[in-house]
């Protein structure tokens, strides 16, 4: 397999497990992207207890996570490639709604807003953020339809400008500087604490 592979390969695996979710309004699962020399990248749920999704946000689950020892050794290992967050919320777009524009304004702004989901216009969506070794992010979503199915998922690897922020995001990226410190990623942009 080859460095421009890999990123080709987590967004297939990443599409493929989101394309598989049957069921909404599931728990989080904090994963990791795994390299097999003989069948590419697969995917699997690092051992985080539901208590822990139905108690705290995502984002102090994932800090926490990063200074469990068991979780820590599993995302450290060798073949392991990426780690990410698969969840549910809900997205706006500036052309949602006149509110959504307005909340999207406030956000940048720096001030307060309502939550998406008290938006009118708003899409309920399954993703999975992921950020490799290397301090590449990557967006796979999929849009719940009407009927309750799901679209299927995009997603693709965002380049610089496009870099996801808040606390979901820079959590992923202090647990990647927890297992991997000597990586890209723990060279990457926007770690928790530094002003974006």
């Amino acid at each position: 397999m080859t460095s421009t592979d890999l990123p080709n390969q987590i967004l297939t695996v990443a599409r493929a497990s989101l394309s598989a979710r049957t069921r909404w309004d599931e728990m989080p699962e904090l994963l990791v992207f795994k390299r097999h020399s003989d069948t590419g990248v697969s995917v699997q749920p690092l051992p985080i207890p539901d208590l822990l999704w139905e108690l705290f946000h995502p984002a102090e689950v994932i800090v926490a996570s990063a200074r469990a020892t068991r979780t820590t050794t599993i995302a450290a290992e060798a073949d392991t490639v990426a780690l990410a967050l698969r969840s549910e919320g809900f997205a706006i777009t500036p052309d949602t709604s006149p509110q959504a524009a307005e909340a999207m304004r406030r956000r940048m702004a720096g001030g307060s807003a309502p939550r998406n989901e008290d938006i009118p216009g708003r899409i309920e969506q399954r993703w999975i953020n992921a950020v490799d070794r290397h301090g590449q992010q990557y967006l796979v979503t999929a849009d719940r339809l009407s009927d309750g199915s799901a679209a299927p998922a995009v997603g693709h690897a965002l380049d610089d400008s496009e870099r996801l922020g808040g606390a979901i995001h820079e959590a992923l990226e202090v647990f990647c500087q927890t297992v991997w410190p000597c990586s890209a990623a723990a060279a990457a942009p926007h770690r928790l604490g530094e002003p974006q």
